[in-house]
């Protein structure tokens, strides 16, 4: 029981650690819309963000949903993350979008 509990325990702050590390990747890209980088640019710096933040599995930069129209710049990005412990679970889907307004 104790030992269950410590794997999930773990899984949950591996989780929100990757939760958090994507949601900055797809702000910074959001930032870099604004400053007006084209969507190849914004797609490219969200996956360095993630790459150098050691995020595994890295996502492709095609999975980065950019729209830099109508005085705003949004980034989004869904990346399936499998649990640390495979008893766990199935992998889950985490989600992160963020919009910025042009200045």
């Amino acid at each position: 029981i104790m030992l269950s509990l410590f794997t999930g325990i773990v899984d949950v702050g591996f989780l929100y650690q990757h939760q958090l590390v994507l949601t900055n990747a797809v702000r910074e890209g959001a930032r870099l819309g604004t400053l007006g980088q084209s969507t190849g640019q914004v797609q490219a710096a969200v996956v360095n963000y993630l790459r150098t933040s050691a995020y595994t599995p890295l996502p492709a930069a095609s999975a980065v949903n950019v729209t830099i129209a109508g005085g705003s710049a949004t980034v989004s990005l869904a990346s399936s993350v499998p649990f640390l412990f495979s008893m766990s679970g199935p992998p889950i889907t985490l989600r992160a979008t963020t919009q910025m307004r042009v200045e």
